[in-house]
């Protein structure tokens, strides 16, 4: 465990890696080819890159809606016809009742993109072919649809076990440029097979992702795996062993005081050999 520093590798996550054993095999094509469904990206870019501006026309006609609406809104409680579009003001209600944070047109494309990443095993996949280079159409209006209303019944938004708002940075919109929720696919998939193995009860992260500002103000590594939304800090009981035998996670942080697990990430590197150190 020598010379190893918490949370200090950078990677970039690739969805196809070998995390995904309990869904069939999917494909995030990333073209910047013409997209088929409704809405190219406007600026062309890759459009599940994510972004961190704040550009895109001020959204002024949800004025009544405070900045993080978290309650019902009104909204019928049957989901819309598979070939029907959310409108602008429908798609921006629903995602930030899911707890995505929204000002712009900018911030919604990038909340679209985020959601599409973290939708997991609750209906079709949004990560395949032109739907995952959408920013909009009907299958993800369908999905986001689906969300909201499961938020409404008090079921998981995200994925079988996890909330979107279980992954949202814990500044709670403090820093101006916080995305607020950006958990890799990976990292979604991955906490499913932590939260069935070892924590039949429930598993509530205690940090997910992290924006730039908070991940300083908690004295959080410069390139800590939290910025990137594919480390998760859980309650520290289970122990390293347990964690290594699961053959998921690069990077595994150890409560020094009880030699059980405070933090997983998924780091570069391999799961049979990962990088671990110890927290005090």
């Amino acid at each position: 465990m020598s010379g190893v520093t918490p949370d200090d590798a950078t990677m970039t996550t690739d969805d196809t890696l070998r995390l995904v054993r309990s869904e069939p095999a999917q494909t995030s094509a990333q073209s910047p080819a013409p997209i088929a469904e409704d809405s190219p990206d406007a600026n062309g870019r890759n459009p599940l890159s994510p972004r961190s501006d704040l550009s895109g026309d001020t959204l002024g006609l949800e004025k009544g809606l405070p900045d993080d609406a978290a309650g019902p809104v009104v909204a019928p409680r049957t989901l819309r016809a598979a070939s029907a579009t959310l409108t602008g003001t429908e798609l921006t209600r629903r995602l930030r009742a899911i707890g995505f944070r929204i000002r712009t047109t900018g911030e919604r494309d990038q909340a679209v993109r985020a959601f599409k990443t973290g939708w997991f095993r609750l209906g079709p996949s949004l990560m395949e072919g032109s739907v995952a280079n959408s920013i909009m159409g009907p299958r993800a209006s369908q999905a986001i649809d689906e969300s909201y209303q499961r938020s409404l019944d008090g079921r998981p938004t995200m994925s079988p076990r996890f909330s979107f708002t279980e992954t949202q940075c814990p500044c709670g919109g403090h820093y101006a440029d916080c995305r607020r929720i950006w958990p890799t696919r990976l990292s979604v998939i991955a906490a499913e097979e932590l939260r069935a193995a070892y924590f039949p009860n429930g598993l509530v992260p205690l940090s997910w992702c992290r924006c730039t500002g908070h991940n300083r103000a908690v004295g959080g590594a410069t390139s800590s795996r939290h910025l990137k939304g594919d480390a998760i800090d859980i309650p520290h009981t289970v122990s390293l062993g347990r964690i290594k035998d699961m053959d998921l996670y690069t990077g595994i942080g150890v409560h020094r005081a009880d030699g059980n697990v405070q933090h997983v990430d998924l780091r570069q590197g391999s799961p049979a050999e990962p990088a671990t150190w110890y927290h005090p």
